[in-house]
């Protein structure tokens, strides 16, 4: 049985957005996100980081996947995690303000920022305080909740409490990620593009993905990067737990031991009794 396809693969996501012609569905994507958390939507955008699979490759992974600008200025980035930490908000937190500090150039005035979208699709569970799909943060006073500045929008998808068809979220959003996180890319594609019409586009583009030799040679080499990676990390988090487990029994050693010496007990005996060597109980 072939594995399924893999679209949150930084490869595909890259090429379905940015590639020439991607416009049409990372302004529906981006629109979904939007009217999700009823914020509101764009007309158009324009991609900052068109798709190029040999500098995308050569390039390190600290690039985000997809930044474009809408009509009025607003500039878009979006990441796609699919394993990250308790300080994941920091990163987050730093790219965002890593592509808003370049809007200001030398000698120019703060009325020339504009708002910065951060949009992150995550492949595991940030929080654990609630259920929700889609959160969206911006800065607002503690008190009374006033607004700062709309110029800060972070949206976090957690795509591990996503379940199709049954979820509080709006229908275009929910289509999105049933596409992104589906085990059966055909049966779902054929289903969904009745309802939503720009889903044609998109099949169409995964169609092109697939069909390419070069292109799927990169998903592949990403694939087996990132399983090499989450092999490692299991491995890394197995011998931290196993050498901790060590490391407490020695310490509870050590302290059995000098209760013991306290009690008069011979060096041989709690050498017995603990396994810990008589040279290191003669300097208790």
């Amino acid at each position: 049985m072939n594995k399924p396809f893999n679209a949150l693969n930084d490869c595909f996501v890259r090429y379905f957005f940015t590639d020439k012609g991607g416009e049409k569905v990372l302004l529906d994507f981006i629109n979904a996100v939007m009217i999700s958390a009823d914020m509101k939507t764009f007309k158009a955008v324009e991609i900052l980081n068109p798709f190029n699979l040999k500098k995308n490759y050569n390039d390190k992974e600290t690039i985000v996947d997809v930044k474009c600008i809408t009509k009025n200025g607003t500039v878009v980035i979006i990441e796609v995690q699919l394993s990250g930490n308790s300080r994941f908000p920091e990163r987050i937190l730093y790219y965002w303000a890593a592509n808003y500090s370049k809007l200001l150039k030398k000698g120019e005035q703060y009325d020339v920022l504009t708002p910065v979208i951060s949009i992150n699709l995550l492949n595991f569970n940030l929080s654990k305080k609630n259920d929700n799909v889609h959160s969206c943060y911006m800065i607002y006073d503690t008190k009374n909740k006033n607004l700062l500045t709309d110029h800060l929008q972070i949206h976090v998808i957690e795509l591990k409490k996503f379940k199709f068809k049954d979820n509080d979220l709006k229908k275009d959003l929910n289509y999105w990620l049933g596409f992104f996180t589906t085990n059966n890319m055909e049966a779902y594609m054929s289903e969904i593009v009745k309802e939503k019409p720009i889903m044609e586009e998109a099949h169409k583009r995964y169609n092109n993905f697939i069909r390419s030799r070069l292109m799927m040679s990169k998903y592949e080499k990403k694939e087996i990067y990132q399983y090499d990676k989450q092999i490692t990390l299991k491995e890394e988090r197995q011998e931290g737990r196993k050498e901790g487990r060590q490391e407490g029994r020695k310490e509870r050693n050590y302290a059995i031991a000098k209760a013991l010496k306290q009690m008069n007990m011979d060096n041989e005996s709690i050498s017995k009794a603990t396994g810990l060597p008589i040279n290191e109980l003669e300097k208790l």
